[in-house]
């Protein structure tokens, strides 16, 4: 079975999505045939309106497309914009038998038992890709990475593919109660996944070494090796685990739980390089920074924005826009073009008139002027179908 790897990267201040198998150093961008898919799930999108299969149709064209680009490591971006982050916890053989200061191995019993460790750790637009800071809680000095096989499911809840994830873990406060797991397991920058997705029918998932390396100042302070064969709990399992009472978000992480546990007396310090690789996907490295207040004002420049579905052709401004502010959506980046208030649409993509315009899933109405990405979408360019009687729901209903 020859891995099939999905992975985007920055190239001339826009993202690019490429193909290749695993091992390969050269990717086959997938704009090359292509114009304009930039993310996984515009690629899905594309491949279902051929009635191909992705894997099948990745396959045809990295055997038929002479294309290839190199890619540096350092340009590598989070491979999938997700909706949520989930984890998972106690799913190893030999797991962490941490001891809270309650005496009781709430761990063992967990490992054990028939419900498993499910914990929410990131919306999906906290989460961060590789070549990205980590962050240390100000209040903890216990830091580990955990590297974890990470479950991609896509946007119907399918079980789209695999990547690596690092579930950051502030110890001291895990090991002081039980109650202030959540504390400890989502702070800023807690959560990052990459540097690919290789599809989940191309590599046997059950049978993967994932290996984490610590290195600082130039010194590998920290190694070891775990295997996905001894992962009690199914993919299958897990997944059913978290949507038994949550309906899943369109384009879903779930870490699966770590196999390693690092010694007690290893802490991650400030500039820690974390290096976690499973050679089908590649190596996700990020670096440890301490949390500081102006990580607040960096962050919220990605989040002025949100889109609410993948299909959308407009996201909703969390805040005013101005004109030439350049925004990010996931690993886009759009150039506002005229003063955007609170709560109103800037458009995605290049509409036409009569175009439909996209919002929840769903078409809202259609464009009664050219739109051009970053302009403002209200009512001087838009023909809403909501809040009008005589339109009913006629062709206004939820995309298929």
């Amino acid at each position: 079975m020859n891995a099939i790897r999905l992975t985007r990267w920055r190239e001339d201040q826009k993202v690019r999505l490429g193909i290749s198998y695993a091992g390969d150093r050269a990717l086959w961008p997938v704009d090359d045939a292509f114009p304009g898919i930039q993310t996984v799930a515009s690629l899905v999108d594309c491949c279902r309106s051929l009635e191909a299969e992705v894997d099948t149709w990745a396959r045809e064209m990295l055997e038929t497309r002479s294309t290839r680009v190199s890619v540096p490591l350092t340009e590598m971006v989070i491979p999938v914009d997700l909706s949520e982050l989930w984890a998972c916890g106690a799913t190893y053989a030999q797991s962490r038998q941490l001891e809270t200061q309650t005496g009781h191995d709430i761990y063992a019993q967990v490992y054990h038992a028939t419900r498993p460790e499910i914990f929410f750790k990131a919306p999906g637009p906290r989460v961060v890709g590789p070549n990205a800071t980590v962050g240390l809680r100000r209040d903890a000095t216990w830091h580990v990475p955990e590297p974890e096989l990470t479950v991609i499911l896509d946007d119907r809840g399918s079980f789209f593919g695999i990547t690596v994830g690092n579930d950051m873990t502030a110890r001291d406060l895990e090991a002081m109660n039980p109650l202030y797991l959540p504390q400890a397991k989502m702070f800023h920058h807690s959560a990052s996944i990459g540097p690919s997705i290789v599809l989940a029918s191309t590599v046997d998932w059950t049978h993967l070494s994932i290996t984490l390396e610590v290195w600082r100042q130039g010194e590998r302070v920290m190694h070891d090796i775990t295997d996905t064969s001894r992962l009690r709990r199914s993919v299958a399992e897990l997944v059913h685990a978290v949507q038994h009472e949550w309906p899943l978000a369109p384009w879903t992480g779930i870490m699966t739980g770590t196999g390693i546990v690092p010694p007690d007396e290893f802490a991650l310090e400030e500039g820690d390089e974390i290096h976690i690789t499973v050679p089908e996907v590649g190596t996700l490295v990020n670096v440890a920074q301490r949390i500081d207040p102006s990580w607040a004002d960096v962050a919220r420049g990605p989040t002025r924005v949100l889109q609410i579905d993948p299909r959308d052709t407009v996201a909703v401004s969390l805040g005013e826009l101005t004109s030439g502010q350049t925004v990010t959506i996931g690993a886009r980046l759009v150039k506002v073009n005229q003063a955007i208030p609170f709560g109103h649409k800037v458009a995605l993509t290049k509409m036409e008139i009569g175009d439909w315009v996209i919002k929840y899933g769903e078409r809202i109405g259609t464009a009664s002027g050219p739109i051009a990405p970053g302009d403002h979408v209200h009512t001087h360019n838009l023909e809403s179908y909501r809040g009008r009687g005589d339109r009913g729901n006629t062709d206004g209903g939820e995309l298929s």
